[in-house]
């Protein structure tokens, strides 16, 4: 494999490099780690998951130790051959290592029928297809129709698996549900294909400029230190997986940065479905976990997965829980995977990793003080030990701490005392912010977004019952853990400290916080669900209680935060693959950049200084466009007003003449007066650069 890998890199072959470079990447490495590990009893999909956990984490890891070890003697330690030449000399000596291991770590699960499997195949590489075609149609008429039909073809899919275990047998789960989440994410979400750049209004475009920066200098800054031009990049820059882990890729596989980020990230997170199904595994029955990773991919599309570095903390999030309730593991194993993958989790997005230092420290007293009520003495748990909390709180503080000049740990200390010092709001309602928001307890536009928010809220009150019937049920049959227990009981406490702490869900916003919460919670909306049903008088209905949740309930859910009902009943809808032919050109604006934008943003830093420039734009190119592509610092760039007079050291850009025209932008009566006294030093058809006159 290694030697196709550096064929087609030094060759540079266009597709097979992309192709080879990109499964390597994304599994051998992984896959050696597990042969090294010797880790048995794994089935396919935790064998797939953690073997792209481990790839993604080796890549981290590999990428900061070469950075800081190869600047002592090279200007650019992240170029492609010490890149290539060191990652694959150390999966060939762990290779080398692993080989007294025999093969039964990688072998595969008992097989299903070939009929069903192919069956499953076919069908996976058909919605596939359906959502590929359906982004060209949508790319160049504008017609999302393909798009619906995936939509409700999944649908079916999901229907078939409740209408009988003879069409869709259950081993079989894992494959659908990646499938499902793959088709979301690439062709339905905020993260789908429909442009080649980066698309939305969030962290992304400082997650690409960090990218940018470590791209062109080949080279992470691990002292860089925030400064007034540059304070939005942090604490962005701090984290390996927007800006080594996409330059690896980028570099070795030859695409370009844009769409390393449209095709890499959405990948990654897709595998967040099979470790989502075999934590639920673990507690409840195959039908239950498949329907309650079906409700967290849903509300993950309709609600979005966060920015690109979230994608990847979702993944080692996932399987840092799978590890602690799986009690398969032996105690060494698990302890290695869990500071693996804990310490991924850390350098690649902070939000997430104090939320799982919250949930497992709290959790570890929690135990301690449960076993203290039994024993009369303090102990650690199996799973979450002293030593292990301790060790994970080095991991997080030190890097926190001492990379980027505190620049993860300040904002910590900041949202503290933004939190502390509101606590006189407390009676507020206001000062909640996203909280309600979040939760779906919005004003709605029609009677389609009133029923939409209505299954959203009934999903929460099938939640809230089902933890209640958690906590207080005693039944010893129950497949629901201890651990699983407290775990969800701390995750339900995040979501009410939201509720009840002044502006705690603006830190993180709400709804990222409920999707991050969901992650473990998932499972008991299908339990508070069965709960209701069983209350019903009938007996045969208790039985079918998942296929009565699934059509009554999850499959509508799904249809309407897909967007399918709103570009159905032609109601308006924040679906950009689904509706963007039917936004209006200011709306499309604050969302998407086009080719001429981007080409104008990328003129300024080959022709200009862009640590030293002053640039006049709109509000949405200065977050936008500027930031991602311009490489421009958000302290150096300041909105275009009528009183501006740009000096000779000073620039204006104008993305779009169009809209500008109409008065969408700017009031053109209002800019003329400023630009026409100006040099125009660049134009191609839509944007303009004017460059500062001075008498």
């Amino acid at each position: 494999m290694q030697i196709i890998v550096y064929f087609v890199v030094f060759a540079d072959i266009p597709v097979a490099r992309i192709v080879v470079c990109f499964l390597y990447l994304m599994l051998v490495p992984g896959i050696v780690i597990l042969k090294l590990l010797a880790l048995k009893n794994l089935d396919v999909a935790e064998k797939a998951l953690f073997s792209v956990g481990l790839s993604v984490a080796f890549l981290m890891f590999m990428g900061v130790i070469l950075n800081e070890i190869a600047k002592l003697a090279f200007t650019s330690p992240l170029s492609l051959n010490l890149l290539l030449f060191s990652i694959n000399t150390t999966i060939l000596l762990m290779s080398f290592i692993g080989a007294r291991h025999d093969d039964s770590t990688l072998a595969l699960a008992p097989q299903t029928k070939y009929s069903k499997l192919l069956f499953l195949i076919l069908l996976s590489i058909s919605l596939l297809l359906l959502g590929s075609y359906g982004i060209i149609v949508v790319n160049t008429s504008g017609n999302s129709l393909f798009l619906l039909l995936l939509i409700f073809a999944i649908s079916i899919v999901i229907s078939l698996v409740f209408l009988s275990e003879k069409i869709i047998p259950s081993n079989l789960y894992p494959l659908i549900l990646f499938v499902i989440c793959i088709c979301m994410l690439l062709f339905v979400s905020s993260t789908s294909l429909i442009t080649k750049y980066i698309t939305g209004s969030g962290d992304q475009w400082i997650e690409y400029y960090a990218f940018r920066l470590t791209e062109i200098n080949h080279f992470w800054n691990s002292a860089l230190a925030p400064s007034p031009q540059t304070s939005s990049l942090f604490p962005t820059y701090s984290t390996i997986s927007v800006t080594i882990l996409p330059l690896v890729f980028s570099t070795i596989t030859g695409l370009d940065g844009s769409s390393i980020f449209k095709l890499l990230y959405p990948l990654i997170v897709g595998f967040l479905a099979l470790g989502s199904y075999k934590l639920y595994q673990t507690q409840t029955d195959n039908k239950a976990a498949f329907l309650a990773t079906f409700f967290l991919i849903t509300i993950s599309v309709g609600k979005g997965l966060g920015s690109s570095k979230q994608m990847v903390a979702s993944l080692f999030y996932v399987s840092l829980f799978l590890l602690l309730l799986r009690k398969e593991f032996s105690a060494s194993k698990r302890s290695i995977l869990v500071i693996i993958f804990a310490t991924g989790l850390v350098i690649s997005h902070y939000a997430l990793g104090y939320i799982f230092l919250f949930t497992v420290l709290f959790a570890f007293l929690i135990f301690a003080l449960m076993n203290y009520g039994k024993t009369g003495k303090f102990s650690s748990h199996r799973t979450i030990s002293l030593t292990l909390v301790l060790v994970l709180l080095a991991i997080a503080f030190s890097w926190y701490i001492f990379v980027n000049s505190s620049a993860t740990f300040n904002l910590l200390r900041d949202e503290v005392n933004t939190v502390t010092s509101n606590l006189g709001q407390f009676f507020n309602p206001e000062s909640r912010g996203t909280a309600l928001q979040g939760l779906g307890l919005v004003q709605t536009t029609s009677i389609f977004n009133s029923i939409s928010s209505a299954f959203f809220i009934l999903t929460e009150f099938l939640l809230v019952i089902g933890f209640i019937k958690l906590i207080a049920s005693k039944d010893k049959t129950s497949r629901f853990s201890i651990e699983y227990k407290v775990i969800a009981a701390l995750n339900m406490a995040i979501i009410a400290m939201n509720l009840l702490l002044p502006v705690i869900a603006d830190t993180f916003l709400m709804s990222r916080f409920y999707q991050t919460t969901l992650i473990i919670l998932a499972p008991l909306a299908v339990l508070g669900g069965k709960t209701i049903v069983e209350l019903l008088p009938k007996p045969s209905f208790r039985k079918l209680y998942a296929s009565l949740l699934v059509f009554m309930v999850f499959i509508p859910l799904f249809l309407f935060q897909t967007g399918f009902v709103y570009e159905v009943t032609r109601v308006q809808s924040s679906s950009l693959p689904l509706s963007m032919h039917r936004w209006s050109g200011v709306e499309l604006y604050g969302y998407v950049v086009d080719a001429q934008e981007v080409a104008g943003a990328q003129w300024i830093p080959k022709y200009a200084n862009v640590t030293n420039i002053v640039l006049y734009s709109d509000g949405v190119s200065i977050y936008n466009v500027l930031t991602g592509y311009g490489m421009i610092g958000r302290g150096r760039a300041f909105y275009l007003l009528n009183t501006t007079r740009p000096t000779s050291n000073e620039l204006i850009y104008l993305a779009n003449r169009d809209l500008i025209s109409k008065g969408y932008i700017f009031n053109a009566s209002e800019i003329s007066p400023i630009v026409e006294n100006q040099d125009k030093i660049y134009a191609n058809g839509e944007c303009e650069i004017y460059k500062g006159y001075s008498p």
